[in-house]
């Protein structure tokens, strides 16, 4: 019988791997934060009267955005107190045609991180992970390892190498494409790298921090990722379309990602270019537009974190970034019109994401697209100008 992805994973780390604590029978857990979480945060109706309102609203700025960006395709779902809405424009696939829909599951890239953050930040919460416990205590083989704690993993500032930069990555997976990757391939890479600087000294966007972390989640709780996840998180809040891919049985992907160098080339189609075992905790999550939407609507406005994990989420550093000048664990902070607004992009071969939740007007915003794109925080923000226009 054939291993999960998890499994050979877990098969090609064991001279790493020790048990874990023990953690909640996994039925046990998602009930316990579903009741939790059941009843929490204002009903959202789709057919109130400022729904009524704002929604062909939104659904004619996504298509002109969509036209104005060139997109194949997009889908975006706004919740806010009193409304919840979600639109499509343009292709899901380009040959042959196939429309969009609002519910359409995409790649969501490093979006995947706020959901691995989220587990750590939990059982931190309940004492059974310290963010300041060394990453010698759970991969002692790792280059500095006694240097390194959790916390810089979780805001990048590890000084750890970016696995996806190393020119080995690059030239195996064009070389390669779709080819599977293991555990130990990915980090290896990271590790053979030089720091980007020593550890607590500065920012430095690391796709490894986020291997590390995920297993290091698996080592303590002794399950895989993929289920955490999804007891923690996914059938909590009733995310319908969310999974990690790679370690589990999804739903289709429906949607194709695409590529062009200029607007006067055909799309080219890139869905299997890279497989999702090259992203693991650093990016390999499927979603819809909806649950992603829900997901940072719940991280602030339900009990999916406890006050304190909150805080800790949004203690900033600044980062030199002029594109993300402030960054907590896995939440990028921007500034906007209507103030600041707290989420993360995400970008996967053909597939881009951005998601947000805005404090101020107490908006959540997701937008995908089934192509990479540079400039998805603009598109959310071209979305929230829509309520500041009533």
């Amino acid at each position: 019988m054939e291993t999960t992805a998890s499994a050979r994973r877990q098969q090609s780390r064991s001279t790493f791997f020790r048990e874990g604590r023990p953690g909640l029978p996994r039925l046990a857990l998602g009930v316990a934060l579903s009741l939790a979480l059941a009843g929490c945060g204002e009903a959202q109706d789709e057919t109130s009267p400022r729904c009524a309102q704002l929604a062909p609203r939104f659904q004619e700025r996504l298509e002109a955005l969509a036209r104005e960006k060139d997109l194949p395709g997009v889908t975006a779902s706004v919740r806010l107190p009193g409304c919840h809405w979600h639109g499509a424009a343009g292709e899901a696939l380009v040959e042959p045609d196939t429309e969009m829909r609002a519910e359409s599951r995409l790649r969501v890239g490093s979006i995947t991180k706020t959901f691995v953050a989220t587990v750590a930040l939990q059982l931190q919460a309940e004492g059974r992970l310290s963010l300041d416990a060394t990453l010698a205590e759970y991969l002692p083989g790792f280059p500095n390892a006694e240097h390194i704690i959790v916390r810089q993993l979780l805001n990048h500032t590890s000084g750890v190498a970016n696995y996806t930069a190393h020119p080995a990555f690059r030239a195996e997976t064009h070389s390669h494409l779709g080819r599977t990757w293991t555990f130990d391939e990915l980090v290896a890479l990271g590790a053979s790298e030089s720091p980007a600087r020593p550890p607590g000294t500065g920012w430095n966007y690391s796709n490894t921090n986020y291997l590390l972390v995920g297993f290091i989640l698996e080592r303590v709780v002794g399950t895989p990722l993929a289920e955490q996840l999804r007891a923690r998180i996914i059938e909590p809040l009733g995310l319908r379309s969310t999974g990690l891919d790679g370690d589990e049985v999804l739903l289709p992907i429906t949607v194709h990602g695409y590529e062009r160098p200029t607007q006067a080339e055909p799309w080219s189609d890139v869905t299997g270019a890279l497989h999702p075992s090259a992203a693991w905790a650093a990016g390999a999550l499927v979603s819809s537009a909806d649950d992603i939407s829900l997901f940072y609507q719940s991280l602030f406005e339900r009990p999916l974190l406890a006050p304190t994990q909150r805080g800790e989420m949004m203690e900033w550093i600044q980062t030199q970034e002029p594109k993300v000048p402030e960054y907590g664990l896995a939440l990028m902070r921007r500034t906007t019109p209507v103030g600041p607004g707290h989420g993360h992009s995400g970008s996967f071969p053909g597939y881009s994401a951005d998601a947000a939740y805005f404090p101020e007007p107490r908006a959540a915003i997701a937008i995908l697209v089934n192509t990479e794109s540079g400039s998805l925080s603009n598109m959310t923000e071209r979305l929230l100008e829509v309520l500041t226009a009533q």
